[in-house]
């Protein structure tokens, strides 16, 4: 923090974004603002090509305690004392950027916006670490084994539709405003983790002037806030990604307006003014960006910004007062499954051009960034284009991620699996006989037990049954008949549990434009054969998509590209009632595309 240099977060120059949606290969971008010394960004980072840790338990739940006293101001926090605190961590091509987070239900960790959506790529939750990664043997940034700790991957995410990222990114904005996410991961943390308790919404009494309080992270130290990546030369990562904590003192509203960029009803500031008091330098820094501050041990706030030097002047924070409402919404929202091809929480889309090639579009997991969600697009792989059928199954192998399915000229059904981070494995045929049906699905769950479903039409309009073993087989290879009369769909998406009760369902398009929703009863049978309307006028929509979640708010949504190939957003409350049912275009150029899943 500063001294120990906690903090608020790394410096990171604004950044220009790809153009919205399809066209040509993209570059990263990640948002940053500067007005003055006022910095934010998405973590702290460290160049180099690095491999994220596999998920799983590494030796017992909590790392031993560090014998390393490289701290300026603050002091080492031993993790045992904080089991609510733990690491997001992101890796991509160049290197990777790490945040500080806190449990608040055994599958959520609460965290800044910035943390997740202004850096996309491989994200891992680490808990239990003194110190997240350590350079190992083989050059890689990583976790020793049987060194504690453990590590799970991210399923969605949660963050504010008031993030003002937009006019960040475009510099416009005058304060960050509604800088809270909320990561659902893909599993349980084990119980030893313990969720924090956050102060209720409205409840004041925590942010009294002079108030004691506490922050902590894992932060740079404020001896290195102009050089995160290598502080003293020597390429040591113990400087780095090292639990902290140090006390802290609430200031006034009046003082922190001073500064600028303050929002009294969203923000507190907490911690010393080096012009008043040069001995007071106790401040978060980059890395600490999401982290607790604690007041008696509930956390009334989230590490959000501050100025460089860090430990120059009071750290800013969210009030959780002002948040605690919206945070708490997210413990009880539907779980979805996101089109995630790296593998960070984020629907992604693949599209099939023209010439066969598969592009992939990286999403944010924010819509509202003014490039409709959309972060970069490269070419992932070729030789698509005599494929009859290309489709994106989830979970297939046990393996919690997406695969590409493909059915050739031959009719034999392979599978691609996805390496986590946008890139595709060799394929592997599964299947023969698959070229003749008029249609062809996938469902996450349809009979109740977390395994995914292919289901296909017939000529004569059955619907066939064929479900996955969870291992890369088929619990019935013959298939199940499930319902006849078919026929009259000229396109069916299946987006899981729509209505958000845990039943997957199939949405058809009639060829008069009508959506109509068929709901599993969770056994293989139907809880509404006869189908309910949801929708009309898609008649003349190329592709519809229900990749998961798109804007953000962790909620089910829709895309379309319509006859002007342009992609419109539409959005649900995760309960299967339109919350947009009017849509919004969010990107166009679309027409050189023949598929997009």
């Amino acid at each position: 923090m500063a001294g120990l240099a906690l903090g608020s977060a790394a410096v990171v120059a604004p950044n220009t974004v790809a153009q919205a949606a399809a066209p040509a290969d993209g570059v990263q971008a990640t948002s940053g603002v500067q007005s003055g010394n006022r910095t934010t960004s998405s973590s702290n980072y460290r160049a180099g090509t690095f491999t994220p840790p596999a998920p799983g338990a590494y030796g017992p739940r909590f790392q031993a305690p560090l014998p390393s006293t490289r701290i300026t101001g603050g002091t080492l926090a031993n993790v045992s004392n904080y089991k609510s605190v733990v690491g997001v961590v992101t890796y991509d091509s160049t290197g990777v950027g790490w945040c500080t987070g806190t449990v608040i239900a055994r599958n959520k960790v609460l965290t800044a916006a910035h943390c997740t959506v202004d850096f996309v790529g491989t994200a891992r939750v680490i808990a239990g670490r003194n110190q997240l990664l350590t350079e190992l043997p083989d050059g890689n940034w990583g976790i020793p084994d049987n060194s504690g700790g453990y590590v799970l991957e991210v399923a969605s995410t949660w963050t504010h539709q008031g993030y003002n990222l937009a006019a960040l990114i475009n510099g416009t904005a005058d304060k960050i405003l509604d800088d809270v996410a909320v990561l659902t991961l893909k599993q349980n943390l084990p119980v030893e983790y313990t969720p924090v308790t956050l102060s209720e919404q409205g409840d004041q009494t925590y942010y009294a002037p002079d108030t004691a309080g506490e922050i902590v992270g894992y932060g740079v130290d404020s001896e290195i806030a102009n050089d995160p990546n290598d502080p003293e030369g020597d390429d040591d990562p113990a400087d780095e990604t090292v639990l902290r904590r140090a006390a802290v003192t609430m200031k006034a509203n009046e003082v922190c307006g001073r500064y600028g960029h303050y929002d009294a009803n969203r923000m507190i500031c907490a911690g010393g003014d080096m012009r008043e008091d040069e001995s007071v330098t106790t401040d978060t820094c980059g890395g600490d960006s999401g982290g607790p501050l604690f007041v008696n041990g509930k956390q009334v706030g989230i590490t959000d910004w501050g100025y460089i030097p860090c430990g120059s002047f009071p750290g800013f924070y969210e009030r959780i007062s002002y948040y605690a409402n919206s945070i708490k919404a997210d413990l009880t929202r539907p779980a979805l499954v996101n089109a995630d091809w790296t593998g960070d929480g984020h629907t992604d889309l693949i599209a099939r051009d023209t010439s066969g090639r598969l592009r992939l579009f990286t999403g944010r997991g924010f819509s509202n960034d003014g490039n409709g969600g959309f972060v970069s697009s490269k070419i992932i792989n070729s030789g698509w284009g005599s494929a009859k059928r290309v489709f994106r199954v989830y979970n297939w192998n046990g393996d919690r991620k997406p695969s590409i399915m493909a059915v050739n000229t031959l009719g034999e059904l392979w599978i691609y699996n996805n390496d986590g981070k946008g890139g595709i494995l060799s394929g592997k045929r599964i299947g023969t006989g698959w070229g003749n049906f008029t249609a062809l699905m996938v469902t996450n769950n349809w009979l109740g037990n977390n395994l995914p479903s292919l289901l296909v039409r017939k000529s004569n309009g059955e619907l066939w049954r064929y479900t996955s073993n969870g291992s890369g087989g088929w619990l019935n290879p013959a298939g199940t008949r499930i319902g006849t009369g078919w026929n009259g769909f000229n396109l069916f998406l299946t987006p899981g549990a729509w209505k958000g009760d845990g039943l997957d369902v199939i949405i058809g398009r009639t060829s008069t434009g009508y959506l109509k929703m068929y709901q599993s009863d969770g056994k293989g049978g139907w809880t509404n054969p006869a189908g309910t309307q949801i929708g009309s006028g898609w008649g003349s929509y190329k592709n519809i998509i229900t990749p998961g979640d798109w804007n953000g708010d962790n909620m089910m949504d829709m895309l379309g590209v319509n006859s002007t190939y342009s992609m419109r957003l539409y959005t649900t409350d995760g309960k299967g009632n339109w919350i947009d049912a009017s849509g919004k275009v969010i990107s166009s150029g679309w027409s050189s595309y023949n598929l997009v899943f």
